[in-house]
């Protein structure tokens, strides 16, 4: 009975440590991001999102299965904004604060400043930025694995 209880132990720890460590997004911080991009410069992706957003979490999804995005970590940073979060977020030396639009409901400050292109904020919202917090793209919804495969192209160039 020993013996069993040790093997059924050493299962769940084993198999609760690889439960963990396939499909992990190579995610930094939205917190982290400027000062890991001042340490070591290389460009910043970030995924802008909300919990509720269904083609956000399908997009999470893509990114977890898509080998080739997480074998081009190396040569980017990958950081994902929850549009909604009412933390405050200091990115490049400004503090950006949620802003309420209604009774429960707003947008954080810092996802109108990366992705706000043409006035509107669409989620998903995809943003790179270059190593001197320059916006190089903003892309307003799904990127398919084509698309996905060309990004991570030119970000190993």
């Amino acid at each position: 009975m020993l013996f069993f209880r040790k093997l059924m132990v050493t299962l769940i720890i084993t198999l609760g440590m690889c439960h963990g460590a396939v499909g992990q997004l190579p995610a930094t911080s939205i917190h982290a991001l400027t000062d890991s991009i001042r340490l070591h410069p290389k460009p910043g992706l970030i995924l802008i999102s909300t919990r509720w957003c269904t083609y956000c979490q399908l997009q999470k999804a893509q990114l977890k299965k898509n080998k080739d995005f997480q074998a081009a970590s190396p040569y980017f940073y990958f950081s994902e904004l929850d549009a909604e979060t009412s933390e405050n977020i200091t990115f490049n030396g400004r503090t950006y604060a949620f802003q309420r639009t209604g009774v429960g409901t707003g947008i954080h400050e810092l996802a109108y400043a990366l992705g706000n292109a043409d006035n509107r904020l669409a989620f998903p919202t995809w943003v790179l930025i270059d190593e001197r917090f320059n916006i190089l793209l903003t892309y307003p919804g799904v990127l398919d694995k084509k698309a996905l495969t060309e990004l991570i192209k030119k970000l190993q160039e």
